[in-house]
């Protein structure tokens, strides 16, 4: 009986998804920087056809967002066109009460989080690792040699003193869901 029991708790540690207790809203109520970026994919056969969840980022509110839409339809694309209708997704993470409509979910996913991170010159990320710039005058994108580039800034505290840094960082290439290049950090 000890060894079912024991086989029982490591069958179930072994194979599931990350789970998270998040808070959604409807974000159609926030002030939105951008559009979607960092756009991740996963269709699934559904019996109406085929489920589509599209995760992406946007910058609500100067802060960085964690969002989610969900679309079922007869075809993959019908699916994933209403999973990145912006109006319908929903922000999965922390957001300020007051000005939010919510409730709790369980969302468990294995697609990877993206989250704001320090980063290395030259090393190729996703947009919403690094934050926008905290001068409004400074946040919009710009063309540098045919790329779409934008500047950010970092934050980092070191022996008790916070510096910040900023940076560039540009598109790899030309598609919507490219991933980013930082090309300078000072």
């Amino acid at each position: 009986m000890k060894h079912i029991a024991i086989a029982l708790l490591v069958a179930t540690g072994v194979a599931h998804a990350e789970c998270h207790m998040r808070m959604n809203t409807n974000i159609t109520q926030q002030a939105i920087f951008g559009s979607a970026t960092d756009v991740q994919r996963m269709v699934v056969p559904d019996a109406r056809g085929f489920k589509c969840v599209i995760r992406y980022r946007l910058n609500i509110n100067t802060d960085w967002q964690t969002v989610e839409g969900i679309g079922v339809a007869p075809t993959q694309e019908r699916a994933c066109n209403q999973a990145s209708d912006i109006k319908r997704g929903v922000v999965l993470g922390e957001v300020t009460a007051q000005k939010v409509r919510a409730d709790q979910q369980l969302v468990c996913s294995d697609l990877p989080d993206i989250r704001v991170r320090t980063v290395k010159l030259g090393e190729v990320i996703w947009e919403s690792e690094v934050d926008v710039h905290t001068v409004p005058a400074e946040r919009s994108y710009f063309v540098y040699k045919n790329t779409q580039c934008r500047m950010f800034v970092e934050r980092n505290s070191r022996d008790q003193n916070l510096f910040t840094y900023q940076g560039i960082i540009c598109r790899l290439n030309t598609t919507k869901n490219s991933k980013w290049q930082v090309v300078d950090k000072y």
